[in-house]
Parts: C-alpha cells; structure tokens; sequence
C-alpha cells in the first residue's frame, strides 16, 4: 500500500492561533498573581500583626482595600483568560476546519466571497421586509394614472393597427394620449423595481405591487421616484414626455401595461 503524503502549509491564520495560546497563558498567569496577592493580603489582616505595623485599628480599612483591589484583580484576570480562550477555540475550530477541507481536496472559501454572501443574503432579508408591505388582489382595483383617453387599446386576442409603424401588432399596453408635461400618478401602491430607457416607451419606470402584479409606465420624463421606493397609490412619479419615434402620428401619451407572473393582463379589467 502506497502511502499518501499530505502537504500542509503553514499560513499566517496558524500565526493567530499561536498568538491566542500566548495570550490565555498571559491572562492566566495574571490571575494567579492576583490571588497570591489575595492570600497575601489576607495574612496582612491578621489583627496582631495589624496592631504592631498601625498602632491603632486604622490600619484595618487600607487591609479591607487591598483585599478588594486583589479581587478585582484575580477576576478581571479570569474573565480575560475566559474571553481569549473562548476566542482561541473558535480560532483553532476554524483553522481545524480549512486544514481537513484543504487535506480532502475541498476548495476553502475566501474571506471575500464569505463576506458577498453575509451581503447578498442582507440585501434579500431587506428585499423581503419591503415587499411585505405591498400586496394586490385579483379584488383590488386602480386608478387612471393619467388624464387623458386611450389612442390605443390593450389587444393580445387579435392585431390592432399602429399608424405610426403602419402596421397591425398585438398591444400588450393601454396607450393613453395627453398633454407633454401632464402629471403621471401611481396607479396602485407599489415598489419601483426598474427605471431604463426603452426605444420604444422612453424612459420607462416598473413597479411591483405584490402577488406577482407589476404596471409599467413608459413615456415619462423628470421622474419624482427612484428604484427600491415604495410609492402610495396616487403618488407623483413624473410627467408624460415627448414620444418617442414610434408613437410620432399618436402623439404624447402614457404607455401603461400590466402583468401578472410576467404575462400581460388588460388593466381596463381593474381601473375604476
């Protein structure tokens, strides 16, 4: 049987465990000096002896003290060894781990991508506390997040005309014509998911309102909202902008889809 060799290296994390060892060996060596100052101070007490070196029973208080003080001493000394030894077993736990991952050929991971996980799941644990404070039913309903009227209707049963493409397509989106600069309100109360710039819809914001229902306003300009605000329902966030090259012959309006699980929804179905 061949034997197998193992190749340890000494890494600078063995350096710390040694150092933790030095450190409770200092710690306990200052508690057993406290205590020997204890039974020392505790012959000095003796009251023949006090006597003789005072004179007087004066002496007695500056004895009770330096009994305290030695108390004090010794404890603050145990609990320091207690504190560097505690610090010292999951020091060498975590040496003794990376050293049999690392003989069993297992990748260690790096103290950097152990930190991006600690922050990653931060980051969900507060993804999911804002979330919880949005929810839309299949009940619920929502408001005209615009003035205006609709120049193109939701169609994705059948083909509708575009004048501007000169063609028919189906329309996952109301698209509500108004004036450039009227004001665009939230439809329902929400998170902003996403703020880009879309070809089609111009700058276009996304939000989220729970139960898998997003509503995506497209066409805005100097918006008042920002990614990851949760936003009231009735709540500015911006105005209707000039259109885009795809809308020129329909003119300025509010692209205005809904989804529900990432498949379009006819949101004339839940506006009031």
């Amino acid at each position: 049987m061949e034997n197998k060799e193992t190749n340890f290296k000494w890494k600078p994390k063995n350096n710390s465990v040694i150092f933790g060892l030095c450190l409770v060996g200092v710690a306990a060596f200052s508690a057993l000096f406290a205590m020997s100052q204890v039974q020392q101070a505790e012959k000095e007490k003796d009251p023949v002896e006090i006597q003789n070196e005072a004179g007087s029973a004066s002496f007695v208080p500056q004895v009770d003290e330096a009994i305290q003080n030695a108390l004090d001493q010794a404890q603050n000394g145990l609990t320091t060894a207690q504190s560097l030894e505690e610090g010292f077993e999951e020091s060498a736990q975590a040496a003794s781990n990376e050293i049999t991952a690392e003989m069993n050929g297992e990748e260690v991971p790096a103290e950097d991508a152990l930190a991006d996980q600690d922050t990653d799941s931060a980051v969900e644990a507060q993804s999911n506390v804002i979330m919880s404070t949005v929810s839309f039913l299949d009940t619920d309903s929502l408001n005209w997040p615009v003035a205006g009227s609709v120049v193109l209707d939701y169609s994705m049963d059948g083909s509708i005309y575009f004048p501007t493409l000169q063609q028919y397509k189906y329309n996952p989106a109301l698209v509500i014509g108004s004036d450039v600069g009227a004001q665009v309100v939230a439809a329902a109360k929400g998170i902003v998911e996403s703020i880009r710039i879309d070809e089609e819809t111009g700058t276009t914001v996304v939000m989220s309102l729970g139960n898998g229902y997003k509503l995506k306003y497209g066409q805005l300009k100097e918006l008042n909202v920002a990614e990851g605000d949760v936003v009231e329902q009735g709540q500015l966030i911006g105005y209707v902008s000039e259109p885009t090259k795809y809308y020129c012959v329909e003119g300025s309006n509010l692209y205005f889809a809904m989804t529900k699980d990432e498949v379009p929804v006819d949101p004339v179905l839940y506006l009031e």
